[in-house]
């Protein structure tokens, strides 16, 4: 493993978990966040960094259509600032990117589907993606480009669906309300990838890798999982809100990590969803303990 880390989007959802896992390592870690500066344009003055893990994003797809330029400035741009660090000092670097997919020509979905941006925050990402493809090719900078499907997991913002599923599981009433109980998504725990993250740093590993878990869940299955995790099962309401152009499926071909490194990925989507639902009902019982 890498002796000093350069983590950038340290204290977000997947920063958190990572740097707690590079401690457990033994890691020198070097963290920067957006209190640190705008990773678009702020200067890294960090020696001695042998590989950086580049997490710091604009993530919420809604956001993307509101606030559009600081998405081009801080996924795009920022992710420019990063690979001149990773050139200037010789690091090698693993750049986390995501919905980059588009609508499946198929499924399961491998590295080799084509890529399409069907919003501004895909569309910055496919962008960063190119930018790194482009350094290792003219600069030989070595480039891991990883590919997470649905995260999910302890600490994810309110705003995504889990969490909002969770939340309405273990708070008063007898319904949990979806807009559309249809769509279906690989989702993958935080944790499974982190243990790649870690993985692909050890073994100095270039190149595109999905992580997912080559299963896909409705989320009227997800309400589902949660309710029997829950101390009460709740009626599943859906508002029919149907969005355009909506992909009603998506699942990862995770192969090529496999084939590489032996990878796959460990958490059941019924044990993270359980993890979460007692987490809930825990800081409820403080909350109301105050």
């Amino acid at each position: 493993m890498p002796d000093r880390v350069l983590v950038t989007g340290a204290t977000g959802f997947v920063g958190k978990h990572l740097v707690s896992a590079l401690q457990s390592e033994g890691c020198e870690i070097v963290a920067h966040s957006r209190q640190d500066g705008d990773i678009s344009r702020c200067d890294l003055p960090f020696a001695g960094i042998n590989y950086v893990f580049h997490l710091a994003a604009r993530t919420f797809v809604p956001d993307s259509w509101r606030i559009t330029r600081d998405f081009y400035d801080t996924n795009v741009l920022g992710t420019i600032n990063v690979l001149e660090f990773c050139r200037q000092h010789k690091c090698h670097l693993a750049i986390v990117s995501s919905y980059v997919y588009g609508g499946p020509n198929y499924l399961p979905i491998d590295e080799n589907h084509p890529v399409e941006g069907f919003n501004p925050y895909a569309h910055t990402k496919i962008l960063a993606e190119e930018a790194a493809k482009f350094y290792s090719k003219q600069f030989g900078l070595e480039v891991a480009i990883v590919r997470p499907f649905n995260l999910y997991g302890a600490g994810q913002s309110a705003s995504f669906l889990i969490p909002t599923l969770v939340a309405q599981a273990v708070a008063p009433g007898d319904t949990i309300t979806v807009a559309d109980p249809r769509p279906k998504r690989d989702y993958v725990h935080v944790r499974d990838l982190v243990d790649f993250l870690l993985l692909i740093a050890r073994k100095r590993a270039t190149g595109a890798y999905n992580v997912g878990t080559g299963i896909s869940t409705s989320i009227g299955e997800l309400v589902d999982l949660i309710n029997e995790c829950a101390p009460i099962r709740k009626r599943l309401v859906s508002s029919a809100q149907v969005r355009e152009n909506e992909v009603l499926d998506t699942v990862a071909d995770c192969s090529r990590a496999a084939a590489d490194f032996g990878w796959v990925a460990r958490t059941k989507l019924r044990e993270g969803i359980r993890e979460l639902v007692q987490e809930a009902q825990l800081a409820q019982l403080r909350a109301a303990a105050l």
